[in-house]
């Protein structure tokens, strides 16, 4: 029986600029057919994270560099990426060194600001989507589990998420900067979802109240406005809104770039040069970098906010010590715990079974109660998972405890399992 196998390919903030990482930036509605090409390679278990600072690709399978292999040929013939791409600014890890970076990114240690909150449920969310496209399986569910119980410990043991930070609380940090104060200036965000949503409400706790709010979709903007702080404006009067205000704040989800050199002379001219501030913090950009080349008008991108954010690193790298010697621990029992579970393939026969059955019953049961809210969801998973585990618990506890072969008979035919290779099943036996 081959070892089965957990890899990571991807890169981040720290690897590689904005404009390469925007370049592989994959939308939340591409992710499922990103999905299916790699399953289409033969890799039945796979999970995307895509974020503004980072894309990274887990999966599970037999034969590790065989996986890299298919993964890196799927990003090649999906993005044209070159090979000096995957030298230059990717990185692969393997095993404990893949689940550990998992821990470490679910857990705000591998963030632009560290120990920012938005990542887990970012994390959480890719799991959530995967698991929907039905590209996970025991392993991968047993890691992203995993990583989220770490993640929480780490929350719970550690002041890593005391005072919260995160990119939209640098940027307006940065807007700050740039002005000193923020009093008597005009705003206006650019886009409705959770990253602009995030900087209304710190702008909404600096006192400010001149605020625009646009987004192709005008409803999101109005509802933003209610419930935060601003005024909503239809998208359709871009032009009109960037010759009123002082500073732009702009994420959305565009592909291309809304805002370039063309449309900011016509507004430069309307100005009469008055200086504009753009703060872009989305991936792709929304603002062309070429606009930098004008007159009085500033942009500053995601990575202008690296230099902000290491200002408050000094006070968060007595917590992240403690959170990296819980994450060394977790890694290390978490690798013994797989080890044990790959001893012999019928244990993970049987966690699958179980699984299966969990979910198809929990989806019967959701079915019937229909419309639920998340958090009703949410208990009923962790309580049928919960269930789960304990009635599996005294089966996986003989086989590593219990080496009787008939025991092992009486398993295989309870979970219908069967084993093609008898040498490589025989061989597993020993030592449980």
């Amino acid at each position: 029986m081959k070892r089965q196998a957990i890899g990571i390919l991807g890169l981040n903030h720290n690897t590689a600029p904005l404009e390469i990482r925007e370049k592989l930036y994959i939308k939340e509605e591409s992710i499922p057919d990103l999905l299916q090409k790699i399953r289409d390679k033969g890799i039945a278990e796979s999970v995307i994270i895509s974020t503004c600072n980072r894309t990274e690709i887990y999966f599970s399978g037999e034969d590790r560099e065989e996986m890299m292999k298919k993964v890196r040929l799927v990003l090649s013939e999906v993005f044209t990426a070159p090979d000096e791409w995957f030298t230059r600014y990717m990185y692969s890890f393997s095993d404990e060194d893949a689940f550990r970076h998992l821990f470490l990114v679910a857990s705000g240690l591998d963030s632009m600001v560290i120990g920012e909150p938005e990542i887990l449920g970012q994390v959480k969310d890719a799991y959530r989507l995967a698991a929907s496209a039905k590209s996970t399986g025991f392993f991968l569910n047993k890691t992203f589990h995993k990583t989220f119980n770490v993640a929480k410990r780490i929350r719970t043991e550690t002041r890593i998420g005391y005072n919260p930070l995160s990119i939209s609380s640098m940027a307006v940090e940065l807007a700050k900067r740039i002005f000193g104060t923020l009093e008597e200036k005009k705003i206006l965000v650019i886009g409705a979802g959770e990253m602009c949503e995030v900087a209304l409400k710190y702008f909404q706790k600096e006192g400010l109240s001149d605020i625009l709010i646009t987004n192709r979709t005008y409803q999101k903007a109005h509802k933003l406005a209610d419930e935060i702080v601003g005024e909503a404006r239809p998208f359709e009067k871009l032009f009109e809104l960037l010759t009123e205000v002082d500073v732009v704040l702009a994420s959305t989800g565009s592909e291309e770039p809304l805002i370039g050199p063309e449309m900011l002379q016509k507004v430069m001219k309307k100005r009469r040069n008055r200086p504009v501030f753009f703060i872009d913090i989305a991936v792709p950009r929304d603002v062309d970098p070429a606009v930098n080349d004008m007159d009085n008008v500033y942009l500053y991108d995601i990575d202008d906010l690296k230099e902000l954010s290491q200002k408050h690193l000094s006070n968060r790298v007595k917590e992240s010590e403690k959170a990296q010697v819980i994450i060394d621990d977790e890694a290390a029992r978490f690798s013994d715990w797989l080890g044990k579970v790959e001893v012999n393939p019928l244990i993970g026969h049987i966690m699958n079974r179980a699984e299966e059955i969990r979910t198809r019953e929990m989806k019967r049961a959701l079915g019937k109660l229909g419309s639920t809210d998340e958090e009703t969801v949410n208990n009923i998973d962790a309580m049928t998972r919960a269930i789960m585990n304990k009635l599996v618990h005294p089966y996986l506890a003989l086989l590593k405890e219990n080496g009787d072969p008939a025991l092992f008979d009486a398993l295989k035919r309870l979970f219908q399992f069967e084993e093609n290779d008898e040498e490589d099943m025989d061989s597993g036996d020993e030592g449980l």
